[in-house]
């Protein structure tokens, strides 16, 4: 299922337009974090901002409509799951169908349960396979990716590892060598410093796809780090996978920092003002794109931005999750 891919010269202009696009028509019910991501995910769709913020629109009414009001996608991840339907020219109907199907195939094989992650799984799936139907193979293969992390990290491996199993199923190797290959960049980064838990593995699974052995990549991730600390900036665990997706950058890391301070500047200019965490997500995630192009393939680019959009629709849902929190916290304070 390959992606219209349109490349902004400058990606951060077409956020802001796209972000102002979808968030001029935002009901006072909607949470304005799964806008922004959907944006980023739609960085790269070709068209008018306009145009393709009515038909992000479109295709989050027909996915919620198609699911029904009990489904996860009756939230806001709809709005970033929808951005990459858009994206890859698919429908909330066949995608939501194949859902139904492969999940089946999921409970064959003894896979943990968890309807977002495996719904993003299977939108992985489905963009390997150029929308035809997901094959028992690929499956199977996700299956024995899933098996070598538990291996490794049985406490911390769940259904929440599912998408990053599903882009490692695209890749060549064996899923031994990319289970003990994902290990090793786990503990080079943990010899760096870094504090070990799911976060960690999340950053580990990433990081499996840049080009470089496993001593060197932990050394780009340790290196922007120390960067950032340097600049004033609090390395979080929630910070990993950002660090990841930027460790993929040819770059000094000064100038990656730079980069993303510049930029986390005017996501703080954004209305309603996001928090702390997610200026240096929506920063991270611009400043990627921006450096990214000018020293890859665009095979490389469309692979690595669909870490991006994975990475989005967990963190539309952690969003949609924080903000019930709040409202149902708000709820009982004003009740009691």
């Amino acid at each position: 299922m390959k992606g219209d891919y349109y490349l902004p010269e400058d990606p951060l202009k077409r956020f802001q337009d796209l972000y102002d696009a979808l968030n001029a028509d935002r009901s006072w019910w909607e949470d304005a974090s799964s806008l922004r991501f959907s944006a980023i995910t739609a960085l790269t769709c070709p068209g008018e901002p306009a145009h393709v913020a009515g038909a992000i629109r479109d295709m989050a009414d027909d996915l919620r409509r198609e699911a029904g009001w009990f489904s996860s996608l009756s939230s806001q991840m709809r709005f970033v799951v929808g951005a990459m339907l858009v994206l890859y020219r698919d429908t909330a109907a066949d995608f939501l169908r194949e859902v139904d199907r492969v999940r089946e195939l999921f409970r064959a094989v003894r896979l943990r349960r968890g309807y977002a992650y495996e719904m993003m799984s299977v939108l992985t799936l489905r963009i390997q396979a150029e929308k035809q139907p997901i094959q028992q193979a690929a499956v199977e293969r996700l299956k024995a990716i899933y098996d070598q992390m538990k291996r490794y990290h049985w406490w911390l491996t769940g259904s929440d590892d599912l998408p990053a199993c599903a882009i490692l199923t695209g890749q060549k190797e064996t899923p031994e060598h990319i289970g003990l290959t994902v290990e090793k960049i786990y503990r080079a980064i943990d010899q760096r410093g870094f504090a070990k838990g799911n976060p960690l593995q999340t950053a580990a699974n990433i990081l499996y796809l840049a080009p470089l052995d496993f001593e060197n990549i932990a050394s780009r991730f340790a290196d922007l780090a120390n960067e950032f600390r340097a600049a004033g900036v609090s390395i979080w665990q929630s910070d990993y996978d950002e660090l990841a997706i930027l460790s993929f950058l040819d770059h000094p890391a000064l100038r990656i920092v730079d980069r993303v301070l510049q930029h986390r500047k005017a996501m703080e200019e954004l209305r309603p003002r996001p928090d702390r965490s997610l200026t240096f997500n929506l920063a991270s995630s611009i400043t990627f794109l921006e450096l990214f192009q000018l020293d890859q393939d665009l095979k490389t680019i469309t692979d690595a931005k669909a870490l991006l959009d994975m990475q989005a629709v967990i963190n539309a849902q952690q969003a949609a999750i924080a903000a019930s929190a709040s409202v149902a916290a708000t709820s009982a304070a004003a009740s009691s």
